[in-house]
């Protein structure tokens, strides 16, 4: 399999405070369908952008199949 992604989500809490930052690996080449199986499980306050490539290394000894993903 190819490379997947890096996926940050970044949640602005409602009562106030500091943004909480969350990485997901995510077993996609297109960084646009990575954010967007992310973006599908998350509120509306809550911003999901692809980060940056995952190796295939990575996806492989995170024991992703194509779509897949994990939370890092």
């Amino acid at each position: 399999m190819a490379n997947g992604q890096v996926v940050l989500v970044t949640t602005q809490p409602l009562g106030g405070g500091p943004p909480v930052r969350s990485v997901y690996f995510v077993a996609e080449r297109d960084p646009e369908t990575a954010a967007a199986i992310i973006a599908a499980m998350m509120a509306p306050n809550e911003k999901v952008e692809a980060w940056g490539p995952l190796p295939e290394a990575a996806v492989k000894a995170l024991g992703l199949k194509p779509g897949d993903f994990t939370r890092g």
